[in-house]
């Protein structure tokens, strides 16, 4: 079985993270023929790793609103912000499936999962949305079941920046008893869903 994972309803982001600031601060780590604004930019379709320009621990604020939700695990622009305690407790289910990068947020210690492994998609059944004959994104996304059931957690070449994990990662969110994701199941490998 696989899931589409997103926020919980009415959740807000946990930290402040602008695309601008966090490229400056990588910058000093990157070679001059690198441009940090667009490796973040492309990072997630082209699954570029964050872990050899992160400063450790790079620092971000709370926003007022997630501050006060605080939620362990939440999804931010195709990274997941985890709560100390969700690191611990999921961080050796997860290693192989990307890297966890040290984040300080007013003093909270957090991590930011980079995902880095992708579920292979099954081109013939997924479709395409045009406008005016453009190509502008998919209807639906379906994927390879072979593939994906023995992944915990993935990502779509497809889908943008939207993750997909199977059961043993639901398993272990809930037995941790962890809050701030929820999960759709997807029962013909075929995502419907906003991407």
């Amino acid at each position: 079985m696989m899931y589409a994972v997103h926020n919980i309803t009415n959740s807000y982001d946990v930290i402040e993270y602008d695309f601008l600031e966090v490229a400056k601060k990588i910058k000093p780590k990157m070679s001059e023929d690198i441009k940090p604004l667009k490796y973040l930019m492309y990072m997630h379709g082209r699954n570029y790793t964050l872990s050899e320009y992160w400063p450790d621990p790079m620092a971000f604020k709370y926003t007022p609103k997630g501050k006060k939700q605080n939620n362990d695990v939440s999804i931010l622009e195709g990274l997941v912000v985890f709560s100390d305690k969700a690191h611990d407790a999921l961080q050796p289910l997860l290693a192989e499936y990307g890297e966890f990068l040290k984040i300080d947020v007013e003093g909270d210690r957090k991590y930011l999962f980079n995902p880095l492994v992708f579920g292979e998609e099954d081109h013939t059944l997924s479709k395409k949305r045009y406008f005016n004959n453009v190509h502008t994104g998919y209807d639906c996304i379906a994927f390879n079941k072979d593939d994906v059931d023995s992944k915990v957690i993935y990502k779509s070449k497809l889908g943008g920046a939207l993750l997909y994990c199977n059961e043993v990662f639901v398993e272990a969110f809930k037995a941790h008893q962890l809050k701030g994701l929820t999960f759709t199941p997807v029962e013909d490998y075929i995502y419907k869903g906003e991407f």
